[in-house]
């Protein structure tokens, strides 16, 4: 999907991911309608996803080692499979970035 995006707008897009992941954090923490250890782990995975995301970021904008996109998706499908509850909102948070990253750089 990014691969073959320059690296500025690559960065943009896993800033803007993170952005996004930390509205589908309260998103979560505010939903009522779930119990407190379904939010407990909807945020830790997601938590775990960030965390990636910062790094990836970081990777690519000082160009320190090859990272494919292959490698990180199958990372995020790792913690999706642990907490099949955030998928859609990780979808939502992926399109989402890669949109407006496209539109900016356009």
């Amino acid at each position: 999907m990014i691969g073959p995006l320059e690296r500025e707008v690559k960065v943009l897009f896993y800033e803007l991911l993170a952005h996004y992941l930390t509205i589908s954090v309260r998103v979560f923490w505010s939903n009522e309608e779930i119990s407190d250890s379904l939010k407990v782990q909807q945020m830790k995975w997601l938590n775990e996803i960030m965390h990636r995301v910062t790094s990836k970021s970081r990777n690519e904008r000082l160009d320190l080692r090859v990272w494919s996109e292959e490698d990180f998706i199958k990372m995020v499908r790792k913690y999706i499979d642990k907490c099949p509850s955030i998928a859609g909102d990780v979808a939502w948070c992926i399109n989402s970035a890669y949109e407006q990253a496209v539109a900016i750089k356009s």
